[in-house]
């Protein structure tokens, strides 16, 4: 009678584990039965990203492609006007701006939604869009007129029309959100405007090469400038007003973005295959990393693990690993990605 009970218990204990079980894996299961269903899904969804959001402007597809860092995988494909050239978003990650050049204005792109809200007419041929980093003003550098476009974040409108050099490309912010320094490559020079009264109130000059994109250190000291003619990377002494040495690099180079730490520089060469590594403070070239015939945007991760490569002959991402700096994925895109930046990497970063 004794084993007969001990039998039953068991038959009965084994039974409930086994109900226990099935109870489990259904409710993960609707979700997530083989352990990755509920990534998979949202990467088909394209509006819930496990990893870091990767923008990439393919200007002659004319849309916005958004990738998942964690996957590497497009998520969402947005599209936007006539030949988007750049984007950035803004410091509080819920919108994205896309200059459309052909088109002459600016999509604004909700990031949670991955839906175009609104669109801003701007100058002629505008290129360049950047964000102050408190987030109040984003200037839009219109190269085909001469002017910057001031638009208030808050209202989503234009405000002020700002006259500078010839053939304007691209800016950065100053780190104190108080000035803005614009490339311009027709007269070789940079101007530097006041965001309070949106006046230039200084111009750099001498900067030989045809100044096309530029960035700032960390430390909001140095900007770093692509001068194309010369297949040099320009360095600019804030505190001096002047440029005061160049680097040599690829040809024809359009991207500069610079580590959080401000030790490195990853730099573009459009006109050959491969980025350019910059260690800073020795002011030179400490590496060249081949990703195909022309690398475009470039832009660091904030953790500084990874650099995201438009190239544009191979209508891909190239994912290059920090601590190898080697390319380590391959992502394709549509055709001709122009530029790249993530949801994560707020820091000032510009190219074309």
């Amino acid at each position: 009678m004794r084993s007969k009970f001990i039998l039953l218990f068991t038959v009965i204990l084994i039974t409930l584990i086994a109900l226990v079980g099935c109870t489990e894996n259904s409710e993960t299961g609707s979700e997530n039965p083989s352990g990755d269903t509920k990534n998979r899904e949202s990467s088909k969804s394209g509006h819930d990203s496990t990893g870091t959001k990767v923008y990439v402007n393919n200007r002659d597809a004319g849309d916005i492609q958004v990738i998942d860092s964690s996957t590497n995988e497009v998520l969402d494909t947005i599209n936007v006007g006539e030949n988007p050239t750049y984007n950035e978003i803004g410091p509080n990650g819920k919108y994205v701006y896309v200059v459309n050049s052909k088109s002459e204005d600016v999509s604004i792109i909700d990031a949670k939604t991955n839906k175009v809200v609104k669109t801003i007419p701007v100058g002629k041929t505008p290129k360049g869009v950047n964000f102050m980093p408190d987030g109040k003003w984003v200037f839009v550098v219109n190269e085909g007129e001469g002017t910057v476009t001031a638009i208030e974040t808050k209202s989503m409108e234009k405000k002020a029309t700002i006259r500078v050099g010839e053939n304007p490309h691209n800016g950065v912010a100053g780190r104190d959100s108080s000035k803005f320094y614009v490339t311009n490559t027709g007269s070789n020079s940079v101007s530097v405007i006041d965001v309070a009264s949106k006046k230039v109130i200084n111009t750099i000059k001498g900067i030989k090469g045809a100044p096309h994109n530029i960035n700032i250190t960390p430390d909001g000291n140095t900007l770093l400038v692509t001068l194309t003619k010369n297949g040099e990377l320009g360095v600019i002494d804030l505190n001096e007003g002047e440029m005061t040495s160049t680097i040599t690099v690829g040809t024809g180079h359009h991207v500069v973005d610079i580590t959080a730490d401000g030790k490195y520089a990853y730099v573009g060469n459009i006109g050959s295959d491969f980025v350019s590594v910059v260690d800073i403070s020795k002011q030179k070239e400490i590496k060249q990393i081949i990703v195909g015939m022309g690398p475009h945007g470039v832009t660091v991760s904030k953790d500084g693990k990874t650099v995201y490569v438009a190239v544009t002959s191979k209508d891909q991402v190239a994912v290059i690993n920090r601590e190898k700096n080697e390319v380590v994925k391959r992502i394709d895109v549509d055709t001709l990605p122009f530029f790249v930046s993530t949801l994560e990497n707020l820091s000032l970063k510009y190219l074309e």
